[in-house]
């Protein structure tokens, strides 16, 4: 279900500069090939437009945070990080989902590979604001972990169109975003012009 999917996005419908469903929709349109559901307050019934307008494109969705609503809402995986279910706990719940668990370290990185991620998220690369990091990890380490992962690491964490190619150089070629596209005037372009630096 992973494989070839380059841009994934973290869909927090509160941070859209536009409609949120027209954003979606550019954003898929434009190249988005897996959808994280990270809305900031618990909405039922965005969760199950978003999941239904993802399906109807084929794009898996995830959940973040809450296995419990991945698994009600017949999700296609969930996502946690460090103050979330334990990995061993998500699994029980959620036997046949996508898991994916948040890493900032290659100690990290491995436990999560041990734990039966299907894949993680690996950052911050840069500085963001979405997640109050002042500074991204070191290149040399973002290019260890990418070398060192058995699993898909999709990179994070203040990635736009001007800093991705350097994340190329390190041998990224899969990255999660969030406000680069959501906070775009034009998010079907971005998210092309994104897809389109990855290649396919």
């Amino acid at each position: 279900m992973l494989a070839g999917r380059r841009l994934y996005l973290l869909f927090t419908p509160q941070l859209c500069t536009a409609d949120p469903w027209q954003t979606l929709k550019a954003a898929i349109r434009g190249g988005v090939d897996l959808v994280q559901w990270r809305s900031k307050t618990p909405d039922d019934a965005g969760f199950r437009r978003c999941r239904d307008l993802c399906a109807s494109y084929e794009v898996p969705l995830i959940v973040n945070d809450d296995v419990m609503l991945a698994v009600r809402g017949r999700a296609n995986g969930a996502h946690i990080g460090d103050d979330d279910m334990p990995p061993d706990a998500a699994r029980r719940i959620m036997p046949r989902g996508l898991l994916g668990i948040s890493t900032h370290s290659l100690a990290q990185l491995h436990e999560a590979t041990n734990a039966g991620a299907d894949y993680v998220g690996f950052g911050p690369c840069f500085p963001t604001a979405t997640k109050e990091y002042a500074t991204g990890l070191a290149p040399d380490l973002i290019e260890a972990a990418v070398a060192a992962s058995k699993v898909p690491l999709f990179a994070i964490g203040g990635i736009c169109l001007d800093n991705l190619r350097s994340l190329q150089f390190l041998g990224v070629s899969s990255i999660a975003v969030c406000s680069t596209i959501l906070r775009a005037d034009d998010p079907g372009t971005v998210a092309a012009k994104l897809r389109n630096f990855l290649g396919n």
